[in-house]
């Protein structure tokens, strides 16, 4: 409400520059198993938490976690987290620059390739190919031609094909064996971790035709208290509380701001894929970073004075918004 039109200048300028901290880190997290990270997260968790975590090591600007060692994990509390807030970052950067490849873009794009998240790497390349789309530099044919070549990647590549066939192999057979793994995660206490795939299906199957409204954000004390259940994936989350009415609303205001800035209905369609590639890994549709999708459109009198010279007498002279 205070930043307004400047709302995504001053995101991208923040998370650009934690991105630049984060490589930093990122590269001390190699030096004798994070023994640095370490020290000072438990210096900073002295003062700020009553028992401690074998696993984590978080100091506010950055989270080491021992089980993803080789990647970068940021702000945010894994690596897939963060390479969600760094696309939309980078997402943010594209829209406001005319798709201009500046330092901001550079930061992020090398910051999003330490995370090694499938999600992101697939936003960031469906992000690029739309940067390839607007800059008038592709076709149909180059439409085509990136289908195909998503399609071979996709079987091909380790961290895209095999890594998403053992997740749904996995989560088939965890939602299979649900009551052993309560009494397992009960005697450690800890819940039980479902995966993307199982938890779509498992709160399919315990809402059904009430996740078309969806059944309020304080569903989780359902599943928690009965099941014991961690959920991990964004979209179903998202609808489950709010529906697939909340979700086509909030993506429909998405929608509504990319189009400010984008000028085919065809890239805003790209925009909303990049969004729900990343949620479907990720819980992000319910943090501030979506969130404000609903609001940002509404602003009126919108400044473009942070948009390009070039993007704006190109493409918004002759359709200036009247609605934001």
């Amino acid at each position: 409400m205070i930043l307004k039109e400047k709302t995504l200048y001053y995101l991208v300028k923040v998370i650009s520059h934690l991105a630049m901290i984060s490589l930093v880190f990122y590269v001390l997290q190699f030096y004798q198993d994070g023994a640095i990270l370490k020290a000072i997260g438990a210096a900073f968790e002295s003062i700020t938490v009553k028992t401690y975590s074998l696993r984590y090591s978080n100091f506010l600007i950055f989270t080491y976690d021992t089980v993803h060692y080789y990647r970068n994990s940021g702000f945010c509390w894994e690596p897939g987290a963060f390479g969600s807030f760094l696309t939309i970052a980078l997402l943010f950067n594209f829209l406001m620059n005319d798709f201009k490849l500046n330092k901001e873009a550079f930061i992020i794009t090398l910051a999003i390739l330490t995370t090694v998240s499938t999600t992101a790497y697939l936003g960031v390349s469906l992000l690029f190919f739309l940067r390839y789309r607007v800059l008038n530099k592709g076709s149909k044919v180059t439409i085509i031609a990136f289908v195909i070549l998503l399609a071979i990647a996709i079987p091909n590549v380790p961290l895209l094909g095999e890594k998403i066939v053992e997740i749904y192999d996995q989560d088939i057979r965890d939602l299979k064996r649900i009551e052993e793994l309560s009494t397992y995660y009960d005697d450690v206490q800890r819940q039980i971790p479902l995966n993307r795939f199982a938890s779509v299906i498992f709160l399919y199957e315990q809402f059904d035709w009430k996740l078309f409204l969806g059944v309020s954000n304080q569903y989780d004390e359902y599943y928690k208290y009965e099941y014991n259940i961690n959920i991990s994936n964004g979209i179903m989350d998202f609808i489950t509380k709010f529906g697939v009415v909340g979700l086509f609303v909030l993506l429909y205001r998405y929608g509504t701001l990319c189009k400010m800035y984008l000028r085919k209905t065809e890239y805003v369609m790209y925009s909303i894929l990049i969004l729900l590639i990343l949620s479907f890994g990720e819980p992000i549709l319910m943090l501030p970073i979506c969130v404000i999708f609903m609001f940002l459109p509404t602003f009126k009198n919108q400044d473009f004075s942070v948009l390009s010279f070039n993007y704006r007498t190109k493409y918004l002279e002759l359709q200036k918004p009247n609605n934001l």
